[in-house]
């Protein structure tokens, strides 16, 4: 969690170990703290879990249970722009989180001084989807993906999603616009709604009616209603690099065919460059071809004329041969 918040008098002492210095924020899911870890010498924050009812009933007993289990199960997401979770006590029957400390400031601190680029909100946006990708391959649903949950820190730039599925109830109006249909329906969440969430935060970072530009496209598949209808987390990211690294991933231009080569001998035609014109240069990356050498033409010799019968020869030797004697 940031380190921004106010400085607190009574400095309670959690699990013999980490003491409060001041409380960072509060939300509908709890109070984060500032705190001091005395035996590792270095800062944490702490969230202190809110559950409703009586102290003493059953059904507190239950809900401290669930949350016990749904910060233990968020301790395995394993990912740089995860918020990073120490470990979780116990303290009057309630469980307390133990995070790191971000040193920075939540993603809604940083839209009020403006609206981003859709570079960086696809740099950001890439960085919550792979935090998010590594809450899904343990079976984690976030559930909550909105600017408060979503941290920058100071120096690096370093995105930081916390608040993985831990405690979150009936969803306040103010966060309502970053909620999945399906999920305001009560008919559950899945890795799907998450991804709805995240075009959400990414319209909010860009623009609020942003459905233009490089990010339009996705933004508009991604806020699809129906859950099957909305592209899976790997086209996602595939979309979301392109723009991060200053090109939007659109397909190719089609290349265009070549144009006839004329045979040998025979006259251009109208309007086309004359055969000592250079080619055009080849495509980025590519080898152009050589030009093949014109075949050489082959002369073939005439055919020979028909034979003829030499009659006025033969018609000569008839003469010189004796006749034979006629008989009576």
């Amino acid at each position: 969690m940031s380190d921004d918040g106010e400085r607190v008098s009574d400095g309670r002492l959690l699990d013999g170990r980490y003491r409060l210095t001041g409380r960072i924020g509060s939300g509908s899911t709890g109070t984060v703290w500032r705190a001091r870890d005395e035996q590792g010498k270095r800062d944490v924050a702490v969230k202190e879990l809110r559950l409703e009812g009586d102290p003493e009933g059953e059904d507190r007993r239950r809900g401290a249970h669930r949350l016990q289990h749904e910060a233990r199960a968020a301790s395995r997401v394993g990912h740089p722009s995860a918020v990073h979770i120490h470990e979780v006590v116990v303290e009057d029957g309630l469980p307390w989180v133990v995070m790191e400390l971000v040193h920075g400031e939540s993603l809604r601190t940083t839209l009020e001084r403006g609206r981003l680029e859709p570079a960086e909100a696809a740099r950001i946006g890439l960085a919550v989807l792979g935090a998010l990708r590594a809450a899904h391959s343990v079976g984690i649903v976030h559930r909550d993906v909105k600017p408060e949950n979503v941290l920058l820190e100071f120096g690096t730039g370093r995105v930081v999603l916390t608040d993985f599925g831990i405690g979150h109830g009936p969803v306040p109006g103010d966060s309502s616009v970053f909620v999945a249909p399906e999920q305001l329906a009560g008919r559950g969440a899945g890795p799907a709604s998450d991804l709805w969430s995240l075009g959400a935060l990414l319209r909010t970072i860009v623009d609020r009616h942003e459905h233009t530009g490089p990010l339009g496209t996705l933004l508009v598949r991604l806020l699809a209603e129906e859950p099957e209808r909305r592209p899976g987390a790997e086209e996602a990211a595939a979309v979301l690099e392109g723009i991060a690294g200053g090109r939007a991933a659109e397909p190719p231009e089609p290349v265009p065919e070549p144009e006839p080569v004329p045979a040998p001998g025979s006259a251009p035609a109208p309007g086309s460059a004359p055969a000592s014109a250079s080619a055009p240069a080849a495509a980025s990356g590519s080898a152009a071809e050589p030009e093949s050498a014109p075949e050489p033409e082959v002369v073939r010799p005439p055919a020979p004329p028909a034979p003829q019968l030499r009659r006025p020869l033969l018609a000569a030797l008839g003469q010189l041969l004796p006749k034979k004697p006629e008989v009576d």
